[in-house]
This record gives C-alpha cells, structure tokens and sequence, in this order.
C-alpha cells in the first residue's frame, strides 16, 4: 500500500471513528416523554382545587406523590385545608406548561409553568390570572412518574 493510499484510509478510519463516537448512545437514556407529562399532570392537579372539595384535590395530590414531597404534603395537609376553608380559596388551571431540564430513565427535573385563575375572600370573590412556576424531581416508580420533591422558581 502506498503511503498516500495509507494516509487516505487512516483518514476515513478517523472519520468513520468520530462519526461513531459522535452519534452513540449515552451511558444514562434521557427521560421518556412520560416523566414530562407527570409533571404537567401534577402541575394541573395541585393548581386547581376548591375549597369545599378539598379532600378530593388532596387524594389526587396522594396519587401523584412519593416519598419525601407526598409526606410533607401529608404532614401540611390540615393547615392547607383549614386556610383553603377559611379563605373560601378556589383555583382553576387555565394552562401548563412542561419541560424537561435533566434526568434520566429513573428520574428527571422538570419545570411546571401553571396559569390559574384564582378566588377567595382575598379578591373579595373576583377572579384574579397568576402564575406559579415550580421545578418538581420525578421520579419512575414500578412503571409510574411519581413526584418526589417540588419547589418554586
């Protein structure tokens, strides 16, 4: 083999490498399109809720839930009813919006954008538009996308 004829193949060689380098698979999957929806899921349920059907809200909130974020839900949940009740508090979501930030196939971080129309005695009854953005940790349990910690932005 002549030399050019070498320096030629060892170049596709390195091509062929980096090409393959560059477009294998990474050690840890993304996360599934499901771990986003989880979050969009849980970014609907815990911005609607109504004062006078507060144990409904709380037991979809339970469904959603694992470990340390469903047990500090758990542990506030009289407080958060009690002044649900005593503020006549309603909320309906309007929109939400998701996007995955980091994770994997066994956990991601996603961030929940919710717009919600709320009323309570605080808006004298009138409906009032905001909006709360959270980043939640979900996490893949047997199968399901359960939310194991939320925080504000």
């Amino acid at each position: 083999m002549s030399r050019s004829t070498h320096a030629a193949v060892l170049m596709i060689s390195a091509a062929t490498c980096t090409a393959v380098l560059a477009t294998a698979p990474t050690a840890a999957a993304a996360p599934p399109e499901e771990a986003r929806l989880a979050g969009c899921d849980f970014g609907a349920v815990a911005g609607t809720y109504d004062y006078a059907s507060f144990d409904e809200h709380a037991n979809k909130m339970l469904e959603l839930t694992t470990g340390t974020f469903r047990m500090e839900f758990e542990q506030a949940r009289p407080t958060i009813q009690a002044n649900a009740a005593a503020n006549h508090a309603r909320a309906e979501v309007n929109s939400v919006d998701c996007r995955v930030v980091s994770g994997d196939a066994a956990t991601a971080d996603v961030t929940v954008d919710v717009v919600r129309t709320t009323t309570s005695d605080a808006t004298d009854g009138l409906p009032k538009t905001n909006k709360m953005s959270l980043l939640i940790t979900v996490e893949n349990v047997n199968g399901r996308w359960l939310v194991n910690r939320a925080e504000t932005k």
